[in-house]
């Protein structure tokens, strides 16, 4: 029996990981990168060939494609190199300004995101009535007719009608500003993004595949851009059909009373001052709302886009730059990959393999769904949001008088179902009650934190299980490559953990405090943060591409020789320094 079979199976409690040692010290997969070092020379190679010995046995590695996407070929199938990268061609790899551009535009979107977030807390939204997409809706009022001209727009808004009758230019500029600079911030990422997007291709520094990927993010920039406004003009108008509970009626003549001190009619425009007992018109002096029967609000559903798309485009940006920073790192061997330092051919055949062990491919996809329920249960807090759900039951764990959930009738409210028959009572009431989609919010909540405990749980168990599994070997005396966990990967699930419990403890406080401005807006923010380490940890599990270990030293070696001399100076710097 092998050295890390035996030692493996020492022990009951390292059962689970027979696998890991076939995949690690006795498969063919570990056995021909092995191989691949020991061919490159007559005689013993040393433990940790230095990167020039490495450069010397280039033709070690073969050139084309291999169906494994995690192993570097035996010295048995050589082919040629192919040609070096010059400058008319697609480079190998990005270079890794591309990823720190992608990390910059992360951290805009990140703000972005809790500055919506902020105007959406403080009502601001729909103080801005017009779109204005290019540089024109960038500039600010300065004058005072430009203020009241801003102001006098707004006013023919459901929102003034109903709820701000009473504001004054300042306060009304307050408002102003938040909506303003969420539209610049915008506009700002937009032209961030894309003119050194472009400048990277143009001058060819982006990878093939990294081409694609950016133009998806840049097209989702665009994209949240239309939806920012197809949100707003939901709250400009009335709703229809299943956006509101709005009660139309048609009057003549708007009817105000007499004696009320904002009594006056300007039946121009349909503007008229309001009192809370009549109807009043919105965009024509022949139409009316029931002020009690609805609340002047963009659509819940089109928040949720919006929100949903900002996320996208985040982590779009974030896992593209630590693909392209990992990638170039494991091309040049030159820094740490998921916290190894992969500065050999060995080490990175070593955590090739460990990557694309099935174990570590499992735990990826576990890691994805466990991302994918975050992202889900922060789209259903959109939905909280956009219903001031939050504003109902603002107690924890219970939803009054002592129980978990709130009645049936409360939950399948009959006046929910616009249809005669009821046939739309069931989903209208899952998507637009506010006591039903808060209910589904807290369980989706609880779901997730308790998924992610159970990930890093899981985690931990692994490391456990490669720790022993190293040991084992070690005290066999093999002289076998130890198998190891990425360090990165532990580190990001204990992060989960610290970023779950404040995020719970968040969504509690603002809840029973009844959805105070900071804390909603730190609880909406703390979503964007999870979803980040969960997005950093499938990062650091995911395998080293094929086209790197098969190619890195064909249509990368300009960049290798780049990487060789900056060393061999440094090293020749040492020499005379101890000279």
């Amino acid at each position: 029996m092998l050295p890390i079979a035996r030692a493996v199976m020492s022990s009951r409690s390292l059962s689970t990981f027979s696998r890991v040692s076939a995949g690690l010290g006795t498969s063919a997969l570990a056995s021909r990168s092995l191989s691949t070092l020991r061919s490159s020379s007559a005689t013993a190679a040393p433990a940790t060939p230095s990167i020039l010995t490495l450069l010397g046995s280039r033709r070690s590695f073969n050139q084309h494609r291999h169906q494994s996407t995690a192993t570097i070929s035996s010295s048995s199938d050589i082919s040629p190199p192919t040609p070096p990268t010059t400058a008319s061609s697609t480079p190998f790899v990005s270079k890794p300004i591309v990823a720190l551009h992608l990390y910059a535009l992360a951290f805009l979107v990140y703000a972005i995101v809790v500055v919506g977030g902020l105007t959406r807390l403080t009502e601001s939204g729909l103080s801005i009535t017009e779109w204005n997409p290019g540089f024109k809706g960038m500039r600010l009022p300065t004058t005072t007719p430009e203020w009241e001209a801003e102001w006098d727009k707004y006013k023919q808004t459901p929102e003034f009608v109903l709820l701000n009758s009473k504001m004054s230019l300042e306060d009304f500029k307050s408002i102003y500003m938040w909506e303003w600079g969420h539209r610049v911030l915008g506009r700002v990422i937009g032209v961030a993004f894309v003119l050194p997007a472009a400048f990277f291709v143009t001058r060819r520094w982006v990878a093939a595949g990294t081409k694609w990927k950016l133009l998806a993010i840049a097209g989702g920039i665009g994209f949240q851009g239309f939806l920012g406004w197809f949100m707003v003009k939901s709250g400009l108008t009335v709703p229809k059909g299943s956006e509101g509970k709005a009660k139309m009626v048609q009057v003549p003549v708007p009817v105000i009373k007499d004696d009320h001190p904002n009594a006056t009619v300007d039946t121009e425009g349909g503007r008229v001052r309001w009192d809370a007992t009549t109807s009043v018109p919105t965009s024509s002096a022949q139409t009316s709302i029931a002020a009690a029967d609805w609340t002047p609000r963009v659509s819940h559903f089109r928040l949720a886009m919006h929100m949903g798309t900002a996320f996208l485009v985040y982590l779009a940006m974030l896992h593209t730059g630590l693909a392209v920073q990992r990638d170039y790192k494991a091309a040049t061997l030159t820094g740490s990959i998921s916290g190894i330092r992969a500065r050999s051919q060995a080490a990175l055949s070593q955590l090739a393999n460990t990557l694309n062990h099935p174990l570590l491919r499992s735990h990826s996809r576990f890691t994805k769904l466990v991302a994918g329920l975050v992202f889900t249960t922060a789209m259903s807090g959109a939905l909280v949001a956009g219903l001031d759900a939050g504003l109902v039951y603002n107690e924890f764990p219970t939803m009054g008088d002592g129980r978990l959930a709130p009645p049936m009738e409360e939950l399948m409210d009959d006046r929910f179902a616009q249809r005669s028959d009821g046939s739309d009572k069931i989903w209208r009431n899952l998507s637009q009650n506010p006591v039903t989609v808060q209910l589904i919010h807290r369980t989706l909540a609880i779901t997730t934190a308790s998924t992610v405990l159970f990930l890093a749980w899981k985690t931990h168990r692994l490391s456990r299980t490669y720790t022993a599994a190293a040991a084992n070997i070690a005290q066999a005396g093999s002289g076998q490559v130890l198998p190891q966990l990425p360090p990165r990967v532990l580190t990001l699930a204990n992060a989960s953990v610290g970023v779950v419990v404040a995020q719970v403890t968040l969504g509690i406080t603002t809840l029973i405090y009844m959805v105070p401005i900071p804390l909603a807006s730190a609880h909406q923010a703390g979503s964007l943060a999870l979803l980040s380490v969960l997005v950093a940890l499938i990062s650091a599990l995911r395998p080293i591409p094929a086209r790197i270990l098969a190619g890195m030293r064909g249509r990368n070696a300009q960049i290798l020789k780049k990487v060789l001399i900056k060393q061999e100076g440094a090293h020749a710097g040492a020499k005379r320094v101890g000279a």
